[in-house]
């Protein structure tokens, strides 16, 4: 598989690369560490980065490119960090002639020539880092740079339960390439006053019930602390670190409806199919659903707290 995607990237004269909706750091670091690699690789090569803004990719001076309908279609599409097309953050994606997948969610549909899917590993740019490495390839320092970032944003730290032998390999390998370990650190988890402010009322509104911690949060709660509700629904980390809680979920009024969104966390019990009987989904400690109505934030800690018990 690797050798398969390495082929065809040489090969390409055009490449598009995509990344998923509302964009988190593993998304982002994996679209820039790929296209950085290419354009250094491959200078004669046009390679474009396509999709929607996001607030977290504001901590890079990358933006992103404008592509036409054509441009997309001549290409060799490559989707990162996406599991499924509604997901996207460009539905124009569908028009490539020949596309590739790389993904570390669980796989909920083909829609890729080459897909290469491993749930096991804790984040995408984990992926590509041992795409590389395996490879005997050393990227740059910039790229380095980028996929550390990445994997430390989805990993937190090297702390969830997805981190296995190999995300360690990796990080070891992108030191080798020369990363900043203290500027990747700042970039992902110094924030500002206002998150600060917002970071404390999601606690100051948390309430728990049996082993689950969870808080509900409005549309006026992060407004009046400057928040985005990109920025405000993932603060679910926040609610994180406790010894007896074995389940933290942030529930978010969405910004123009009355709808909530659910970001879902565990240390180590499977709450995946509790997202998925309300149409979410992701990992198997780490989750979402969107559009649930407040009716339906209560039945979700309802099986959340009984989940907690196991």
């Amino acid at each position: 598989m690797h050798k398969e995607i390495l082929e065809e990237i040489a090969k390409a004269n055009r490449i598009t690369i995509f990344r998923h909706q509302l964009a988190d750091m593993d998304a982002i670091g994996s679209q820039l560490g790929l296209f950085t690699w290419i354009k250094e690789t491959y200078p004669e090569k046009e390679v474009y980065k396509v999709g929607f803004p996001s607030p977290i990719s504001e901590k890079f001076d990358n933006a992103l490119d404008e592509v036409s309908d054509e441009q997309i279609h001549d290409s060799l599409a490559i989707l990162l960090d996406t599991s499924n097309l509604a997901r996207v953050s460009d539905p124009r994606f569908s028009l490539a002639k020949r596309k590739i997948r790389i993904d570390h969610h669980v796989k909920i549909e083909s829609i890729c020539d080459i897909e290469w899917i491993d749930e096991k590993a804790s984040a995408t740019c984990e992926m590509l880092s041992m795409l590389f490495m395996k490879n005997g390839i050393y990227i740059s320092s910039k790229v380095a740079q980028y996929f550390y970032c990445g994997l430390i944003a989805d990993n937190i730290r090297f702390s969830i339960s997805s981190v296995r032998k190999e995300t360690f390999e990796v990080a070891a390998y992108l030191m080798e390439c020369g990363l900043n370990v203290l500027q990747a650190n700042e970039i992902n988890f110094a924030i500002s006053y206002s998150d600060y402010l917002y970071e404390t009322k999601v606690r100051q509104n948390s309430k728990r019930v049996n082993h689950c911690l969870y808080a509900i949060m409005e549309k006026e709660d992060y407004v009046e602390c400057n928040q985005s509700y990109e920025n405000a629904k993932d603060k679910v980390y926040v609610l994180s670190g406790i010894d007896d809680i074995q389940i933290w979920a942030l529930f978010t009024k969405m910004k123009d409806s009355d709808l909530y969104s659910c970001s879902l966390r565990s240390k180590t019990l499977n709450i995946r199919e509790i997202a998925q009987s309300f149409h979410g989904g992701g990992h198997i400690c780490a989750c979402g659903i969107k559009n649930v109505t407040r009716e339906q934030v209560d039945e979700i800690i309802h099986q959340l707290s009984i989940k907690s018990l196991e």
